[in-house]
Formats: C-alpha cells, structure tokens, sequence
C-alpha cells in the first residue's frame, strides 16, 4: 500500500514537473513581430533542458526592423511578484523561416513554477 501511494505521488510529480511551463505560462514580447511570426509555441525537456520550440516565419528582413543583421537575441526572465530573474540570454539567426528550439534555461529548476517573459529583439553589436 505504502508503495502505491508512493509510486502515485512520483507520478504526480512527474507530471507537474513536465507541465510547469506550458505555453500558456509563458508571456512573448516579439519586438520583432514586423518581421518575424512566432506560432506554435510548445515547451519540452529535452536531455534535462527545458527547450522552447516554435515555428519562425520571416515576414521580411529584421534589417526592415532596425536590426543591424540577421543576428536577433531572445532572453528568459522569470517574473515573480517583486522583480524579474534573468535566466539566460543569446543570439540567434533569422535568415529562414524554420522550426526553432532554444533553451529557456541549463536546468529545470531555475523555471520550475514561475511565469517566463521571452523577449525577442534586435542583437547588441559586438
């Protein structure tokens, strides 16, 4: 008995931990939107790495949205009542319309349970 009602838990556990940072849980600011359409947004784990994956569309160049190249950034912030946590930032190239993943965090746990703003804009020069 006691191993069913630990083996449900796991379960339980499991199953939350999978659905932590659905789609829904998830705030986008495409500053980009001119240019780039974002859809079908679907979260994942992928090798213990919550994974980001969407469809990209290019409706024109990201120069035509003050970019100075193909190179745009995405960030992750988690948003809790006080303040936001930066948890990972980078680059990434637009010069196709393609499926994308990116990493929302190195781990799970950063994430867990927390609203995300992913913020897609212009890349800094280097």
């Amino acid at each position: 008995m006691v191993a069913r009602k630990i083996s449900v838990l796991g379960v339980f556990f499991i199953v939350s931990c999978a659905i932590a940072n659905e789609p829904e849980s998830i705030q986008l600011n495409n500053q980009l939107s001119a240019c780039i359409a974002v859809n079908d947004i679907q979260t994942s784990i992928e090798n213990g790495i919550p994974v980001l994956s969407f469809d990209a569309k290019i409706i024109k160049s990201i120069a035509e949205c003050g970019c100075k190249s193909a190179l745009g950034s995405y960030s992750v912030m988690a948003k809790m009542a006080e303040y936001q946590s930066y948890i990972i930032v980078g680059k990434v190239a637009f010069t196709k319309s393609e499926h994308k993943y990116w990493p929302l965090s190195a781990e799970q746990g950063l994430i867990d349970k927390r609203k995300l703003e992913i913020v897609l804009s212009c890349a800094q020069p280097d």
